[in-house]
């Protein structure tokens, strides 16, 4: 009770702004203070509650992999799945590929790029929420406004703890809210039902696109009459998918290691 098992964390994409760094070494493997970024976020899901960690990687980021596995002896009882993801097909394809690995009605999705400082574990506070009410759900969160941009928003309505997610806003290069003083943008973090597989499937027999994002799973899901929610996070978010962003981590979590 109060526990989600699974956690999927999509590692496979090709972290084209970290170019040409990446071409040899993962973003996800990029020292955050004492660690890689990746293993912050394998950290909160473990926190959280979640037993089954499952990777998406690709052939060219078996690193992860080594370093996962080499430093599993730190986590009792936590088992490691790696899952390959062929081509760059979209974070919804990368649950997809998890689709027989997931033994319960519901699991979560975090990524790993957006490591979270919080004192609860941000996770676990979306998994706390769903219990009340079984549905997907998201975490939101505030980024600097001249970033706004890399973040989805959503037209979101408060109902006592939750946020009822509308629609989701096309993204644009506009900083610009598609909506007055909405600022919070989506970070991340993620609760799937298993209600979801059918809706990626769907996309992905008719897709138009070369990759199927968290995004589009959600929105048709609403389009499919399937509840979805959100809350905003006691937390701070950092973008490490970014040089800029990763300086910013790395200021503010060497910042909580010194108060510590």
């Amino acid at each position: 009770m109060g526990k989600i098992d699974y956690c999927i964390i999509p590692a496979a994409g090709r972290g084209s702004r970290w170019a040409p760094i990446s071409g040899y070494l993962p973003k996800e493997m990029l020292p955050l203070i004492d660690k890689p970024v990746i293993e912050w976020t394998v950290d909160e899901a473990i926190y959280s509650g979640c037993k089954n960690i499952i990777i998406v990687i690709n052939k060219q980021k078996e690193l992860i992999k080594k370093y996962l596995v080499n430093t599993k002896k730190h986590h009792v009882n936590i088992q490691y799945t790696f899952v390959y993801q062929k081509s760059p097909k979209g974070i919804a394809h990368a649950i997809w590929c998890c689709r027989n690995l997931i033994k319960k009605d519901v699991f979560c999705v975090s990524l790993p790029d957006l490591p979270i400082i919080s004192k609860k574990p941000a996770l676990k506070q979306l998994i706390n929420v769903y219990l009340k009410e079984k549905s997907h759900y998201i975490s939101f969160d505030k980024f600097p406004p001249e970033n706004l941009d890399l973040y989805g928003e959503c037209l979101t309505q408060k109902k006592f703890d939750k946020l009822i997610i509308r629609h989701f806003c096309s993204k644009v290069s506009s900083k610009k809210p598609h909506h007055k003083n909405n600022k919070i943008r989506m970070s991340g973090r993620f609760i799937f039902t298993t209600k979801i597989f059918p809706i990626i499937k769907s996309l992905l027999k008719n897709r138009i696109k070369t990759e199927i994002t968290d995004v589009d799973a959600l929105h048709a899901a609403l389009e499919a009459r399937q509840n979805v929610y959100g809350i905003k996070i006691i937390g701070h978010t950092y973008d490490t998918g970014t040089p800029k962003g990763y300086v910013r981590a790395n200021t503010a979590f060497f910042k909580k290691s010194i108060i510590k």
